[in-house]
């Protein structure tokens, strides 16, 4: 990789360490050697990305996406968007914004954001950084000079987005489209995050186990939607969405039912509503264990298995059953 971000130049956040005990804890490593830090701040209220901007100093600031995450400390998706653009209105020493051009909430990141250059990314042809799906494992990315085709080794067009995001920073640094190249065909799924794993019994198990909230549900949903096989869906409950849980819930039934999954089994208290909204082939339960003995009625070799869940609810149990 020449001098194009090499492991040992670059300093990153680690596991969670994304707040305001693990971002000092971060930056205390760095040393002369690292020539690029790139840290991730977390934030479940608002004002705290405006300390951890304080402190982290970006010349580059990375916006992915304005989702429901935490809302329970929030009024509104609105709330959010605002605490996410902290980022930019407190950042001194910035020099390149990167905001998702397909999010509904862009023209509100983007507006009145004058003191930094903006590269923006996504699907629309409008954004800076764009792509053609080609396939479920190739993708051919635009750049205003150039376009490279690219092999991916994750599930989802969330995680494609991911991967322009990654692309426009990459740009921002004037890095080679064949060291980009070289580093997407390099990533490998995140324990937990849209894993495929195959089971002794032949079944495929798709392992998004590491969290959900109503944007990541209909996310794997859609994966799911998009394999060939016997599709069953196993849910948990999402977590920390405020007085709004009931209804998100149920507009994951009502998401549910448009998808083409064949089954859906569910165990949890605030789940229970999004099943009342299905009418077939659909199951909840009030243990893991009960769950797991109707699942083994209804698996094959051609079942696809999708299992997700808030932290709390540990989901990776029945991933751990049924391997």
């Amino acid at each position: 990789m020449n001098n194009y971000l090499s492991q040992n130049q670059l300093l990153f956040t680690e596991g969670n360490f994304n707040n305001n005990i693990g971002l000092p804890l971060t930056l205390i490593k760095l040393e002369n050697k690292h020539s690029h830090a790139v840290l991730e701040l977390g934030m479940n209220h608002s004002g705290e990305i405006a300390e951890l901007t304080k402190i982290a100093k970006p010349h580059i600031a990375l916006i992915t996406n304005i989702g429901e995450a935490h809302i329970q400390n929030f009024k509104s998706k609105d709330h959010i968007a605002e605490a996410k653009k902290e980022l930019i209105n407190y950042s001194d020493h910035l020099e390149i914004s990167i905001l998702p051009k397909d999010d509904y909430y862009y023209k509100f990141l983007a507006k009145d954001n004058k003191n930094s250059k903006q590269i923006t990314f996504g699907f629309s042809k409008e954004a800076t950084i764009n792509c053609k799906i080609l396939d479920n494992s190739r993708i051919l990315i635009f750049t205003p000079e150039e376009s490279f085709e690219v092999k991916i080794n994750l599930l989802g067009k969330h995680n494609i987005k991911n991967i322009l995001a990654a692309c426009a920073c990459s740009y921002a640094l004037d890095i080679p489209t064949k060291i980009i190249k070289k580093g997407i065909e390099a990533i490998k799924p995140y324990p937990g995050r849209l894993e495929i794993i195959n089971s002794k019994g032949g079944s495929t198990i798709i392992n998004d186990t590491y969290n959900a909230n109503p944007s990541s549900m209909k996310e794997a949903i859609d994966v799911l939607s998009s394999i060939k096989g016997k599709k069953i869906l196993i849910i948990g409950d999402m977590a920390e969405l405020g007085n709004d849980s009931n209804k998100y819930h149920q507009e994951l039934g009502d998401y549910i039912k448009k998808s083409s999954v064949d089954f859906t089994l569910a165990v949890g208290r605030h789940i229970k509503i999004t099943m009342q909204q299905l009418d077939k082939n659909a199951f909840w339960f009030d243990t893991k264990d009960k769950l797991l003995k109707k699942l083994s009625e209804i698996i094959d070799t051609k079942s696809i298995i999708l299992v997700k869940g808030s932290r709390h609810m540990e989901m990776e149990e029945i991933v751990s059953k049924i391997i």
